[in-house]
């Protein structure tokens, strides 16, 4: 990978944003992110232009304007989904019984994914995805509740905070469908977590980042797989 050239658009999970009840702020980001440690030990330039909060929507301009500029390299990493499949939770809690949209529909967050991945190959850039590491739904329940009333949450979660993790499960389900539809190469996170004794172990109490040992978890999969990754042109 020495002397290869990765840039990255993604939110939070590839950004390394960590959790923590007691530090003084919303969130930390941990220098010992997966790609910052993988970087380390493969020798790749990185460019990580990950954001905290990030959806494909925000992606997909800065990604535009990035090419509009001459961006280039060898592999352009993808990851979006987590925020995507979400809720504004605001408006749930004053009408829970309303119907409410995830932030970015599943048919548009499909649609914009593959324009981003058709906008790599066409500059020549080998597009990589990476899937979605697994949600820990009842932590997350608790996260967005917070200043909120949590029953009326529930309420709109049909009383399954289950539904959560289901959500999340179908939005990363068809990135695998579509990779696999569309020849695109993906690291499989979610299964790398999934196949530990316990993936919640890997997580931050706010049940959607890694935590410092998922990150590391994470790293070792990047050092495994980056170099089996075929460059398109």
């Amino acid at each position: 990978m020495k002397g290869k050239s990765i840039v990255v658009f993604g939110d939070s999970i590839l950004k390394g944003v960590v959790t923590n009840p007691e530090s003084d702020h919303i969130f930390d980001i941990t220098e010992n992110n997966s790609l910052a440690l993988a970087q380390k030990e493969l020798g790749f330039e990185l460019d990580n232009r990950s954001i905290y909060g990030n959806i494909i929507t925000k992606g997909q301009q800065k990604f535009n304007k990035w090419l509009e500029k001459g961006g280039t390299a060898d592999i352009c990493i993808i990851e979006f989904g987590g925020n995507d499949c979400d809720y504004d939770w605001a408006p749930i809690n004053e009408n829970p019984a309303a119907p409410h949209e995830q932030k970015v529909p599943l048919a548009d967050y499909l649609r914009i994914l593959d324009e981003m991945v058709k906008a790599c190959r066409l500059h020549k850039i080998t597009p990589l995805l990476m899937t979605m590491p697994a949600l820990v739904a009842d932590r997350w329940l608790e996260t967005v509740s917070k200043g909120l009333d949590r029953e009326k949450n529930l309420q709109f979660l049909g009383g399954d905070w289950s539904r959560l993790y289901r959500n999340h499960e179908i939005y990363n389900a068809h990135l695998v469908k579509y990779a696999y539809k569309n020849n695109v190469q993906f690291v499989d996170m979610r299964l790398a977590l999934l196949e530990t004794k316990d993936y919640r172990d890997y997580m931050c109490l706010d049940g959607i980042h890694p935590n410092e040992a998922g990150y590391k978890l994470m790293a070792d999969l990047w050092v495994k797989e980056l170099p089996q990754v075929k460059l398109e042109k």
